[in-house]
């Protein structure tokens, strides 16, 4: 998988991202007008099932260290710089949408100082709930310098049966947490069982990478149209039954899947840019669609065109963030490169 099929995949997980926000809500007639259904529920419903997105990113940065490990060498603090960078975009995007929650729903923002914190570091996410995974991928990425040399020294299977029984336990932990959102045990908790949730679509990505490495798989094996129908069968299968335990297999195949197509250049060239623009536009874009502007971005009343707005928004203001983040982690990391401590 090269940089470029990557991106493109991360443009595939945002948009995917999007939709699932958008309409994988039991109250989504009450806010928009649906014109296909399956028997009462509203089609674009079924379909969010399948847009579940946090596996695919998970299973492509898994896959990216691993490529990094082998080509080149994973630091830990390569990897603790490239999360400060992350943090640095994340607290760009509450300087400039906190203030506008205080002005329009001062109950959220900015609350107490204890939910200050806690969203601050990611702790508890309550300005934004949908950067809950921040700090346990944070976490991941920091301790992948253990873990994927671990996983690289395990038999293929073996892994796979380590990774299934570990993520399978906490999966029947989650079922039996009283999940109390002002109990800061609980809180803590979580962000554990997010971590090895995240660990096991990460191993997943790992083991992803091992096996094309070792198969040497080509893409356009199946072929254009094969590849059309295998996902849209493996899509609609995903939209009408919910199995949990097989979001990462589901991922995987998708994945596999995707890289037999041949897409048209300006295709790929529009997924690749909405790949190198999927860190902001995941950070901002339930703040449009949920928070703050929910009326307006629903205002559209149809699917298509919720959804159209909503990317369109998404993916411009990504733009500023991403020059406001590149100049501030650019002075940053330059000035600390080049000072006098680090320099001996």
């Amino acid at each position: 998988m090269t940089k470029q099929q990557t991106n493109i995949l991360k443009g595939i997980a945002i948009l995917m991202m999007l939709f699932y926000h958008l309409f994988n809500r039991d109250d989504i007639t009450n806010v928009c007008t649906p014109l296909l259904y399956i028997g009462d529920t509203p089609l674009v419903h079924y379909m969010s099932k399948a847009c579940y997105p946090v596996t695919f990113f998970t299973i492509l940065s898994g896959y990216g260290l691993s490529y990094v490990y082998r080509h080149k060498k994973l630091y830990f603090k390569d990897q603790l710089k490239r999360i400060s960078k992350l943090y640095i975009y994340y607290w760009i995007v509450l300087a400039i949408f906190v203030p506008i929650g205080c002005y329009i729903d001062s109950n959220r923002y900015p609350n107490d100082w204890l939910h200050f914190i806690d969203n601050i570091t990611g702790f508890h996410c309550t300005y934004n709930g949908e950067t809950w995974f921040l700090l346990p991928y944070a976490l991941i990425s920091l301790s992948s310098v253990f873990i994927i040399p671990y996983l690289f020294s395990l038999k293929t299977i073996k892994s796979w049966i380590i990774a299934v029984l570990g993520y399978s336990v906490i999966f029947g932990i989650i079922k039996l947490l009283p999940l109390d959102d002002d109990l800061s045990f609980i809180n803590l908790i979580m962000q554990f069982v997010y971590y090895v949730v995240l660990l096991f679509y990460f191993a997943a990505g790992v083991l992803f990478y091992r096996y094309f490495e070792k198969k040497s798989i080509k893409t356009t094996a199946i072929g254009n149209y094969k590849a059309i129908l295998l996902l849209l069968i493996l899509f609609s299968i995903k939209s009408l039954f919910k199995i949990t335990l097989a979001d990462t297999f589901y991922a995987i195949i998708f994945i596999f899947l995707f890289m037999q197509l041949s897409l048209p250049v300006a295709v790929s060239k529009a997924l690749e840019s909405l790949g190198k623009h999927s860190m902001p536009m995941w950070m901002t874009h339930t703040f449009f669609a949920i928070y703050l502007f929910q009326d307006f971005i629903y205002g559209f009343k149809y699917p298509i065109l919720i959804y159209l707005v909503l990317v369109i928004i998404s993916y411009i203001v990504s733009f500023p963030i991403l020059y406001i983040g590149k100049k501030v982690n650019n002075n940053i990391f330059n000035n600390f490169s080049s000072s006098p401590t680090s320099a001996q």
